[in-house]
């Protein structure tokens, strides 16, 4: 995530708690968290996403202890004059997701005068986060800690290019025909994946097993072993395979088995190459 951006987030911190909590800030810094090492007691999480949606994250408020979560939520209680929480309770965490949403809120009009066009969901407050979990972190985060002087609290923003990330998902293709492997790896790699080729049934389960593809594209007609039987053992040893479906025929009986496989799509050939892409890419969204 480029620096402006960070500012722009750094100062909507500082000044929206100053603000609503009426206490000073004595330091804010910002920087590039590589380990993800923060457990949280409690957070507020509020997923965001770009409107081409090609860059999706997290804006995440964390506290270790809920002891701190409780103190800043009365501040910000005292100064909208609500009851004060004496426990991390529901209105504890309304008040948190509240000063939550402003601070999203006014950090993304920021970024929309740069270009940057996001849309976020409302903050929720969940407990007992670990950042490195794949449900919180993303390709890149970066933390705003808000120096207190006795305390200090972190936000985070985690940040996930979802054209880099295709970089790393992988895509076995199986087929026969040197030809069909050679154009659909051939378009595969130039839009960014990872692939590896199989000429037969028998080929593709033992590289499924030391390649672990995200997405395999199975021919059914071949010799050896076809693709159905391939793909009913690849499903017995791995439940969350998935699978494109390539044939040369359009057999009833093929397609039905083959639905039952993990089957995410069925493409007759000859394959269009722009709606195979989008297919793919659908697949592994």
């Amino acid at each position: 995530m480029e620096p402006k951006y960070l500012t722009v987030l750094a100062d909507c911190c500082q000044k929206i708690f100053t603000e609503m909590t009426r206490t000073e800030v004595v330091k804010v810094s910002v920087k590039r968290d590589e380990r993800l090492k923060e457990m949280y007691a409690v957070a507020q999480v509020a997923p965001y996403e770009d409107f081409p949606k090609k860059v999706t994250g997290k804006f995440i408020m964390g506290f270790t202890d809920e002891r701190l979560a409780v103190a800043v939520a009365a501040a910000i209680a005292e100064h909208l004059d609500l009851p004060l929480p004496r426990r991390f309770d529901d209105h504890a965490g309304e008040l948190l997701n509240e000063f939550m949403n402003v601070v999203v809120g006014h950090t993304i009009t920021g970024w929309d005068k740069m270009g940057l066009r996001i849309s976020f969901s409302p903050p929720t407050s969940v407990r007992n986060v670990n950042i490195r979990d794949a449900a919180f972190g993303g390709q890149e985060a970066y933390m705003i800690v808000l120096d207190l002087g006795v305390e200090r609290l972190v936000f985070t923003v985690t940040y996930t290019d979802a054209n880099r990330e295709q970089l790393r998902r992988r895509i076995l293709v199986v087929d026969d025909s040197s030809i069909i492997r050679g154009i659909l790896s051939k378009n595969l790699i130039e839009a960014g994946f990872t692939v590896e080729v199989a000429e037969d049934g028998e080929v593709a389960m033992d590289k499924h097993q030391t390649f672990r593809p995200h997405l395999t594209v199975m021919d059914l007609n071949m010799p050896n072993v076809g693709g159905l039987d391939a793909m009913q053992e690849i499903c017995r040893r791995d439940r969350q395979a998935k699978f494109i479906v390539l044939t040369s025929t359009a057999r009833r009986d093929e397609e039905l088995i083959a639905r039952s496989l993990n089957v995410l799509s069925y493409m007759v050939k000859p394959v269009q190459m722009q709606e195979f892409l989008t297919i793919v890419r659908e697949a592994l969204e």
